[in-house]
């Protein structure tokens, strides 16, 4: 009985050693990759607020923004666009549900309309909620208004994904919420400017 008692806690304390290990590994390993996938991070922004807008020469973090989450949608950052110095639009980084989960950027011009929109990054199934990152799908946000209902339902205002009902749902959530609080603060900006 005694020895398997000890037997016992020897195999506990080999286990709890290989796990101290593995997590020290595991600490060193998220230390030297996370620098470079942040990094990653900000040139794949850079580089879809640029795609959005083309023709701007500058992007202005929004001053008075602070990250939020409503309904579930995490609203990160909003950016506003410039052609020298004048503003030409707004563009917001959100992150919410889909059948996994989408950070999507997307653009709002002067007239409060969506210029484009760029999927970050999606992890919904592949060949069913990755379609979502493919022209004929993101496309058609281009133009949408904050008055549209952004309704993914049969007979709504967003065409389907084949599969994917959710993240086409999921979408549509985001940018409703996204837009709202991107041309909340581009008229912000733009009053601002005006006066």
């Amino acid at each position: 009985m005694k020895k398997d008692i000890a037997q016992m806690f020897k195999l506990g304390a080999v286990l709890a050693a290989f796990a101290a290990v593995a997590c020290v590994l595991l600490a060193l390993v998220n230390n030297l990759t996370f620098p470079v996938i942040e990094a990653k991070k900000a040139e794949d922004l850079k580089n879809g607020l640029q795609e959005i807008f083309v023709d701007a020469t500058d992007f202005e973090a929004y001053p008075d923004f602070t990250k939020e989450t409503i309904n579930g949608v995490t609203l990160e950052s909003i950016y506003i666009a410039k052609r020298g110095d004048s503003v030409i639009g707004a563009a917001i980084q959100a992150t919410g549900p889909t059948y996994d989960k989408a950070t999507i950027l997307t653009g709002i011009t002067t007239e409060n309309t969506i210029k484009s929109i760029k999927i970050l990054a999606i992890s919904d199934t592949s060949g069913f909620g990755q379609n979502a990152t493919k022209p004929e799908f993101y496309t058609q946000f281009a133009g949408k208004s904050l008055s549209d209902n952004f309704s993914a339902e049969k007979g709504g205002d967003i065409d389907g994904l084949s599969g994917a009902t959710i993240t086409r749902r999921g979408v549509a959530n985001i940018l409703k919420i996204s837009t709202s609080k991107a041309t909340q603060a581009l008229n912000a900006v733009t009053k601002g400017s005006a006066e």
